[in-house]
């Protein structure tokens, strides 16, 4: 239903309501005497006069924009428009019952009764004016916050999207940099970089315009990128990986297990003589998925552990998930540190 029936259903019913009202205090003080048939169609064309010219002041209202005034300027001029619109429709609704259409049994023209029914019209226009303009500025704030949302989620659409393109050419350029340090010693391990990095980049490509991945696919990729690593590492790296099956079907922010892996290799085992262990782990706790990245190390407050990779994670997690996720990365134990997603499932 269009908001214009609702507006003419309610001035409909509205208006009626209120003729009603005046032929109930008729008959409660009056008695019966004095429904008559002239004042019925009295109270008719009051009733008509009533729609006509509260609707005439709201397209005034409309055509002077005083929507969009402030209160300190609106409320005067509402005040000033109602007492306007009441001598109007008095002066309408005087010339029909007493020059056009006379009605017999209706007391003479008297100033005292002229002022007194404008003052009952102008306080019932009031009352009119107070619904119409509180309604309209409940419609206007409505708008303003769907309108503030609407630019609020096509801003972080714009972020998530400059964020995830920044993660990849961070990892693509680490990556590269491996290669060229094989593709001279060791041709055939840099061949089998190349093939795990197009496994990678296919999966960037192929996920860059989503928001959220399955974690089971996020995980196909961790190992390759590990298997891509331990090349270079040889002895010095090695993982292993305790998934629970209930989360691999868990949708998560692609390349965030990645990226909390490369982070563990470049900042944490590869400034280790001896290299290390990674550990990867995922589990489901109440309504959110722990998603768990050790490594063999200690992180000193010296140390710059957050790159550019990390700080765009935890900026995407804000965008896609708001206060509800949480990232912490802390030494877990004296061999060990641990970086840890918490991410709401529902």
């Amino acid at each position: 239903m269009s908001k214009r029936v609702i507006y003419w259903i309610c001035q409909v019913l509205g208006w009626g309501l209120y003729t009603l009202f005046l032929i109930g205090m008729m008959a409660l003080f009056g008695g019966e005497g004095y429904i008559t048939s002239s004042s019925l169609i009295l109270q008719g064309i009051i009733y008509v006069s009533l729609i006509l010219f509260s609707h005439l002041f709201k397209l005034h209202i409309q055509r002077s924009n005083w929507l969009e005034l402030r209160l300190s300027k609106l409320i005067p001029r509402a005040f000033v428009g109602t007492l306007v619109t009441a001598i109007v429709t008095q002066v309408f609704i005087h010339l029909i019952i007493y020059l056009i259409f006379p009605l017999s049994g209706i007391s003479g023209f008297s100033w005292s009764g002229f002022i007194g029914y404008v003052f009952n019209i102008y306080i019932v226009l009031i009352l009119w004016a107070s619904i119409y303009f509180i309604i309209k500025f409940m419609e206007k704030n409505r708008k303003s916050e769907l309108e503030k949302l609407a630019l609020k989620s096509a801003l972080q659409e714009a972020e998530l999207m400059i964020l995830k393109n920044q993660v990849n050419p961070h990892f693509l350029f680490n990556a590269l940099n491996n290669i060229r340090s094989l593709i001279l010693i060791e041709p055939e391990k840099a061949r089998k970089m190349v093939t795990h990095i197009s496994d990678l980049l296919r999966y960037s490509i192929q996920f860059n315009a989503s928001e959220k991945v399955a974690l089971k696919e996020e995980i196909e990729i961790v190992k390759d990128y590990l298997q891509l690593e331990s090349i270079q590492f040889q002895e010095r790296l090695s993982y292993t990986f305790n998934i629970s099956s209930e989360t691999l079907k868990v949708q998560i922010p692609p390349m965030a297990i990645q990226l909390l892996v490369e982070n563990a290799i470049k900042h944490g085992l590869s400034t280790q003589k001896n290299g290390g262990q990674i550990l990867v782990s995922t589990s489901l706790i109440e309504n959110y998925l722990l998603i768990e990245v050790k490594n063999s190390g200690q992180l000193r407050s010296s140390q710059k552990r957050e790159g550019i990779g990390l700080k765009n994670l935890v900026e995407r997690m804000k965008i896609l998930f708001g206060t509800f996720a949480e990232f912490k990365l802390e030494n877990s134990s004296n061999q060990m540190v641990s970086a840890t997603l918490k991410i709401p499932t529902s």
